[in-house]
């Protein structure tokens, strides 16, 4: 029955929210918006996607799916009234459901230490697995009030040599070898403490599925056992699948001896494990002088001084000024291990660039002009929203919790050190740009990468003043923060022309020299290949105003060419007296015509 309302909806959740949630409006790509039903809601903050069915809200937190959705909407419980929540949204929607009937395909005792039985988990058909205990003659489909065991106890208890698994069908193929084996009730992450004194004095071999969900449970069951195992050893089976385990392991042999001998080969190559130890709020609380003492890595710098690990950053600038290619530019440098601009790679990182906006052809095409396919230290990943989407995928959208997760996953898994977000207006789009509240949920999973040890840099739009645009809540755990200014003497034909002006930087006091105000151009040649050209604007500035004071022009004359205010060619002139390349009088010296002419 919940297959058929799946597929029913499949890829088009719209059709269930809006009937429940008719003034729903799409904000971009597959995300929606509307009025909560779960709390007072006079600005819209709850969210859903059209192509997964899942759905929260920024005002209260409620999360879950559209099956979720309407239980919470009808005051009905998820495991409870499950049968009635189906029936509900099948006759709501006119679903004609084919009852489909559960049967027991196979059931696992789970018995005490003498071999009477406690409880059963059944494999059903369709694919499930319930526990049931005995009542009398019948059953009672639960566990409450019902002891819980390791699968195999009394096997277990007699053995010196343990494996650990997942689930109780890899316990019995591992038994049909000879050897003993075990495993929780109700599957990965649902291992208890009080099973590890079952183990005790035991050599335990641990043998994860190849998941990430299998190899955590596998951690939490050794920092269980630690102390309480004689010995623990770790082992990922080779050649295995995703999510494949070692049934499917076992499944390559046609002869038990040497499955059990290329096990035992595979056990002896095993380390010793030493899990991390398991760490409460109460151990990581220390005084000041303890804290000091921590062994601490060095937060190194990516690109020095400005560019670090686990950092939050936020580059604003006007559309078309040039933020995409700047951001490229930095991604090529820390992937390459070169410098940019003045900026030095320190250490080069795997990174990653997301574009929200720009067509699949065009993102090509920059990755042509900037050579960005060429060899380097670490990969350069690029994410096109526009590629995705022609793929039949759901817009990228940074208010989607399942995409944010999903996100994460992938970072970590590729090693990405860097990314970049081109940009927020294209990637949270449909967000008050000027809620708190709706920034929240996002800020906090930036905060999530930044503990991970991965540096975010977001891009977005300058607002009316100059600044960015939306809430000032995006600036608050930010690191480091940038505009890029079109120059004074700026034209159409100039393209990617702009200066870097650091609004926010924490760096040393010796390295400001090197986040002054800096020009880059970005040049094409007749292949259509680019380069950068940059320089100190500081710099450029003294030359110009020293050559208009050259030409006889007065300092009102200077401020209105060049685009400068007074007070800032009063300390330019200054600067000129002080290095005798002017004179008291205001005219150019010898000094100053050697450093005009490049003499």
């Amino acid at each position: 029955m919940k297959i058929q309302i799946q597929n029913f909806f499949k890829g088009n959740y719209h059709t269930f929210y809006t009937k429940y949630l008719p003034n729903a409006k799409q904000i971009g790509g597959d995300e929606y918006q509307a009025l909560c039903p779960f709390h007072e809601d006079s600005k819209p903050s709850f969210n859903f996607n059209n192509a997964t069915g899942a759905y929260y809200c920024h005002g209260c937190g409620k999360k879950g799916d559209f099956i979720h959705f309407y239980a919470k909407l009808h005051g009905l419980n998820t495991k409870s009234d499950f049968g009635k929540i189906l029936k509900g949204i099948a006759s709501d929607f006119g679903i004609s459901i084919e009852e489909q009937k559960t049967h027991i395909v196979k059931t696992y005792d789970y018995t005490n230490e003498t071999g009477t039985l406690l409880f059963q988990v059944c494999r059903m058909d369709p694919k499930d697995f319930r526990q049931r205990h005995r009542n009398g003659n019948g059953w009672i489909w639960n566990l409450k009030d019902v002891r819980r065991v390791i699968y195999n106890l009394p096997a277990v208890l007699k053995a010196s040599g343990v494996f650990i698994v997942e689930g109780e069908k890899d316990c019995d193929n591992l038994s049909a070898l000879g050897l003993t084996a075990t495993c929780n009730p109700m599957g990965a992450g649902k291992w208890l403490d009080e099973y590890s004194e079952s183990l005790r004095g035991k050599d335990v071999v641990l043998l994860p599925d190849n998941d990430n969900r299998g190899r955590e449970h596998m951690v939490k069951v050794g920092q269980s056992l630690q102390g309480l195992a004689k010995s623990i050893k770790w082992l990922d089976l080779p050649d295995l699948p995703s999510r494949g385990d070692v049934s499917d392991f076992l499944s390559k042999f046609d002869d038990k001896v040497d499955a059990q001998e290329r096990l035992a080969i595979l056990i002896a190559g095993a380390e010793i494990y030493n899990p991390p130890k398991q760490v409460s709020v109460d151990d990581i609380i220390i005084d000041a002088s303890s804290f000091i003492q921590l062994d601490i890595p060095e937060r190194k710098a990516l690109l020095h001084p400005w560019l670090k690990e686990s950092a939050m950053i936020l580059g604003v600038g006007d559309r078309g000024c040039g933020k995409s290619f700047f951001a490229l530019g930095i991604c090529d440098a820390v992937t390459k291990e070169s410098s940019f601009g003045a900026w030095e790679c320190k250490r080069s990182v795997p990174s990653l660039f997301l574009d929200g906006e720009m067509t699949t052809q065009d993102v090509a095409d920059r990755i042509k002009g900037l050579r960005l396919d060429t060899a380097r230290q670490n990969p350069l990943y690029v994410y096109s929203d526009a590629y995705a989407n022609q793929h039949g995928l759901p817009r990228a959208h940074l208010a989607n919790e399942s995409w944010r997760v999903k996100m994460k996953s992938i970072l970590i898994a590729k090693h990405v050190k860097l990314w970049v977000i081109d940009n927020l207006a294209s990637l949270a789009s449909g967000l008050d740009e000027n809620s708190k509240k709706e920034w929240d949920p996002i800020n906090q999973w930036l905060l999530e990468l930044r503990f991970a040890g991965i540096t975010t840099l977001m891009l977005h739009h300058t607002g009316k003043s100059g600044t960015q645009r939306g809430t000032s809540a995006r600036e608050d755990n930010i690191d480091i923060s940038f505009t890029l200014k079109r120059p004074s003497d700026y034209t159409p034909e100039d393209g990617a022309k702009f200066i870097v002006h650091f609004t926010k930087a924490r760096v040393s006091t010796k390295d400001l020299q090197l986040i002054a105000d800096t020009q880059f151009k970005l040049l094409e040649d007749e292949t259509g290949v680019y380069s950068w050209d940059f320089g100190d604007v500081r710099k450029e500035n003294r030359l110009a105003v020293l050559e208009m004071i050259s030409e006889g022009m007065d300092q009102k004359t200077i401020c209105d060419t060049l685009g400068l205010s007074k007070g800032y060619v009063s300390k330019v002139k200054k600067k000129l007296l002080d290095d005798g390349h002017i004179s008291k009088k205001g005219e150019i010296t010898q000094s100053g015509f050697s450093v005009l002419h490049g003499l």
